[in-house]
């Protein structure tokens, strides 16, 4: 029922709805010109939160063990224990385990510096020193490869002494009178440096508060959700974060785990074949397979450079191991650890490493298989419960044969779907002509009888 004005509800709904919509717009316009400004925003709080996300991240990796130490002394303290108080052998276990599992994590970590860096550095040196060893070698294999090539061999040679003159007027022009602007980007990238050690150390701090506090902060963040949600959504958005946490700490996890077995065959290998630079390589294998699909490739570029440059004659030995080694990764290894955490095929897990590296870098390939895989969840559990509304099948070998829907709701599948486009096809056109035949013709017949019905009513009435 419309007012005075000739409104009604439904009108002033339709108004209030066009006008929320327009001022959407407005808003995403705005924002959109100002997507620089966000971003900047983004990126000056990730910076000041820097050390609490690096606690995050450490406690996030720590706490299946830290779990492990806590079941373990909990039977522990309970054993030996005379007063049997369950609320203080929780507490002291949990206590107990924290710092164990945050002491373990500290030696494993100056272990490896202790014994890698001395390595890495002798490798850096030795490569520094025989740097110019190394053009030269380089030089002579490209003249002795260009020899019955002369024209080529001189435009070669030609670029090369372009490329020594250029780095001469770069060192002479460019580096030596600008000394004071250098020394002042180096003093600053140590002070990065630095600030990164801080962080790590306070992130450390913060990842025993979050090992030590993760009951409490669970507890309310239940307390959270179920009261913003109803009981039953509650417990779907409780599952989704069990989900998520089992897929990146599963995927995580694994990854680190074996790229540090990977790390240590690459090593003993390296060694046993008197491959030079071993524990360099080692590190640069062992850093880039935690990236997935492209990990392998990234690293084994750069280090076979480095072999060939070296000693051309351990280069076809080091590609060959490097091979050997990454199917058994691939093949042995990664699905013993890994298993199926992600449940995504290839193409997606290609997918989501170029998406999130193009994003956010070297992190984005890493976190970027997990997160897809948890909205491919999402997506993939949206999709079901839509099919089960309209009591379709959910299967997705289903969908692989079938073709459509007949007449009746009946699914038709790849062989049917052949069947009908010859002869039950041209029976199907034709028993629909002959329904719309029909149909035209009774609506005629309708057409013609209330115009007959018509006239005689208008010849009664001119009659009177």
């Amino acid at each position: 029922m419309g007012d005075k004005h000739g409104f009604n509800k439904e009108d002033i709904k339709k108004g209030l709805i066009l006008s929320a919509s327009l001022c959407i717009v407005v808003v995403f316009y705005i924002l959109i010109g100002k997507i620089g400004l966000l971003f900047s925003a983004l990126g000056k709080l990730i910076t000041a939160m820097s050390s609490i996300i690096i606690g995050c991240v450490i406690a996030f990796l720590l706490n299946p063990l830290m779990n492990l130490f806590h079941k373990w002394f909990i039977s522990i303290f309970t054993k030996f224990s005379k007063k049997k108080n369950e609320k203080k052998i929780y507490k002291s276990a949990k206590i107990t385990a924290t710092m164990i599992t945050i002491v373990l994590f500290i030696a494993l970590i100056v272990t490896l510096l202790v014994f890698l860096i001395p390595e890495l550095r002798d490798s850096i040196v030795k490569f520094t020193e025989n740097f110019g060893t190394y053009t030269n070698n380089v030089q002579n294999w490209v003249n002795k490869f260009l020899r019955n090539y002369p024209q080529l061999e001189q435009v070669v040679n030609t670029n090369l002494d372009n490329f020594e003159v250029m780095l001469t007027d770069l060192i002479n022009k460019k580096l030596i009178p600008n000394m004071d602007t250098i020394v002042i980007y180096v003093s600053s990238g140590i002070m990065g440096g630095v600030k990164v050690v801080i962080d790590i150390i306070v992130g450390m701090i913060v990842a025993v508060y979050l090992l030590l506090s993760k009951d409490t902060l669970m507890a309310q963040g239940r307390k959270l959700i179920y009261a913003i949600f109803d009981k039953d959504r509650g417990n779907m958005v409780l599952r989704g974060f069990g989900y998520v946490n089992s897929v990146f700490s599963g995927f995580l996890n694994g990854k680190i785990i074996d790229s540090i077995i990977i790390g240590l065959l690459c090593s003993i290998s390296t060694r046993l074949l008197e491959i030079p630079y071993s524990t360099l390589i080692s590190v640069i294998i062992g850093v880039t397979n935690i990236i997935p699909f492209f990990g392998p490739i990234i690293g084994a570029i750069p280090c076979s450079v480095l072999v060939l440059v070296d000693n051309p004659k351990k280069f076809l030995v080091f590609v060959i191991f490097v091979v050997i080694l990454q199917q058994l990764d691939g093949n042995v290894i990664g699905p013993i650890i890994l298993g199926d955490s992600t449940g995504l095929s290839g193409l997606w897990v290609l997918f989501s490493i170029l998406v999130g590296g193009n994003l956010f870098g070297f992190p984005g390939m890493i976190l970027g298989v997990p997160v897809f895989a948890c909205f491919y969840t999402l997506c993939t559990i949206i999709l079901r419960n839509a099919l089960n509304k309209r009591g379709l099948n959910n299967s997705t070998e289903f969908f692989m044969t079938m073709r459509g829907f007949d007449d009746d709701g009946n699914p038709l599948d790849v062989e049917s779907a052949v069947r009908e486009t010859a002869k039950d096809r041209k029976k199907r056109i034709d028993k629909f002509n002959e329904i719309q035949h029909a149909a035209g013709e009774k609506i005629h017949k309708v057409t013609e009888s209330v115009i007959h019905h018509k006239d005689k009513k208008d010849d009664r009435g001119g009659k009177k």
